[in-house]
């Protein structure tokens, strides 16, 4: 990094005014993502549900809902999770804007292509997310109930849990970005993670069981995807 003492220097004021027009521009982008995901929620049921149907297989499905509200309130939880990881590229551009005039050509030039990669992990995540991870969670729980019981599942608890899921997805596909960033700043480095190989285990075992409490194997596999995407974060740095 090299000294900035010639770059002209803002107040304080000007810094805060800016940030602030950024995160009302995002969260304007937010709320009116999620007011037209809400008004289309009978369209977007199909998309929904897909994940749910290519579980359950040759079986019928079954969606129940037991309060009269909890239809509007599921259609308002999963619509929000859906606008919010739709709109978290937008979220990554306003912070590189707000950030870039104070950076050098050097600087700029990696954070363009940090973005942009950004952008298409994101992406990566959320298909593997929609496609991968919830048909395969869904199958393990419902072939593993309807042995013996009928699957009826309530419509607020599939669509907070596919929406949390997708959200969690596409998150977690930027660790890979994340640690690549630090193993260029030499904030951290693969020697660390071959001395202290076990406690790192048990830290990103931790993170998993703090987002998928109470599910054995989905901390399982959010471990083995923690784990795959920091070592793919620090091949990943060898080329940025």
């Amino acid at each position: 990094m090299f000294p900035r003492r010639n770059l002209p220097r803002l107040p304080l004021e000007v810094h805060l005014a800016e940030l602030r027009r950024r995160l009302l521009v995002f969260l304007a982008f937010l709320f009116g993502l999620w007011v037209l995901l809400f008004l289309l929620f009978s369209h977007l049921v199909p998309f929904f549900l897909w994940p749910y149907r290519r579980a359950m297989g040759k079986f019928t499905v079954h969606m129940v809902f037991t309060t009269l509200p909890e239809a509007v309130m599921a259609a308002l939880k999963s619509t929000f999770f859906m606008a919010l990881a739709l709109t978290l590229p937008l979220l990554l551009y306003q912070a590189w804007a707000y950030l870039s005039p104070g950076l050098f050509p050097h600087e700029r030039r990696l954070g363009r292509r940090l973005l942009a990669l950004s952008f298409f992990l994101m992406l990566a995540g959320g298909l593997a997310g929609y496609f991968l991870f919830l048909p395969i969670l869904l199958h393990f729980f419902l072939s593993f109930g309807y042995a013996h019981f009928q699957a009826n599942l309530r419509l607020q608890n599939y669509l907070s849990f596919m929406a949390k899921t997708l959200l969690v997805s596409v998150l977690l596909a930027e660790i890979p970005l994340l640690v690549a960033l630090l193993t260029r700043t030499k904030i951290i480095s693969r020697r660390v993670l071959t001395r202290r190989w076990w406690k790192i285990l048990g830290g990103l075992y931790l993170i998993a069981l703090f987002l998928t409490p109470g599910d054995f194997l989905s901390q399982l596999l959010l471990l083995f995807t923690l784990y795959l995407f920091l070592e793919l974060g620090f091949l990943l740095a060898r080329f940025l």
